[in-house]
């Protein structure tokens, strides 16, 4: 761990690593970058158990992790909610993860790494504290993942390792969650439903970190193919 811990400190510091751990690296990446998808599964699953009808169009993603529900607060909602709740804290902090990777693997520079630790942390907060212990912590987490995290985005999506095609997507993926995030934080939904922006913006973010995820372990593996051919050619 504490070898880690020095390529952290040393991407910081501009010095990405190399050679294996390069390649260990790229690997937690590319592992934590497409772990975030799970959300949309078990979102899927909570909300098929919850009580009543749970709308994706009027519901918060986060009241799938209430435990009780109803005028009185006394109805379970849904028996899986902590599922939701830990839903939730994974995606964030599969963010944090894939953010600290790509830094030290120099696909991501250090203020986008920032910006998407800082995200994953306040997301981790709302996965944590979910809006029935206490709504106010619970909210500032959200907006901190939704925001910053969209800004993170932005920043990753300028990368120079990235093709055209890549930053393109993933920069307007960003602009489109910093956008939905700010009409959600605001309340306004243009006859969408609350819920349906507040998706846009998580959404958006979840599909960027995915894209992100494959066009870095391509860039990678380019890499290492002509690290290999270097050392073929030193051998020569």
């Amino acid at each position: 761990m504490s070898t880690q811990l020095q390529q952290v400190r040393a991407a910081i510091r501009g010095k990405t690593a190399t050679g294996p751990d390069a390649s260990w690296w790229a690997r937690v990446g590319f592992w934590a970058g497409v772990s975030v998808i799970q959300l949309v599964v078990l979102e899927f699953v909570v909300s098929a158990t919850w009580r009543g009808l749970y709308s994706y169009r009027t519901n918060f993603v986060s009241e799938l992790g209430v435990a009780f529900c109803g005028p009185a607060g006394n109805w379970p909602c849904s028996k899986l909610y902590v599922l939701m709740n830990f839903s939730i804290a994974l995606f964030n902090a599969a963010l944090v993860v894939a953010a600290l990777a790509w830094v030290i693997t120099g696909v991501l520079d250090v203020r986008g790494g920032v910006l998407l630790s800082i995200a994953g942390l306040g997301g981790i907060v709302a996965g944590t504290v979910n809006q029935g212990m206490n709504y106010q912590i619970h909210s500032f987490g959200a907006m901190v993942v939704l925001v910053v995290g969209s800004l993170g985005i932005i920043v990753a999506g300028g990368h120079r390792t990235l093709d055209r095609t890549a930053q393109i997507t993933v920069t307007a993926l960003g602009g489109i969650a910093l956008t939905a995030a700010l009409f959600f934080i605001g309340g306004h939904h243009f006859g969408l439903g609350i819920g349906t922006v507040e998706r846009i913006a998580v959404y958006s973010i979840l599909v960027a970190t995915l894209v992100l995820a494959f066009a870095h372990r391509k860039t990678a593996r380019r890499i290492a193919a002509r690290a290999d051919a270097s050392n073929g050619d030193r051998r020569r």
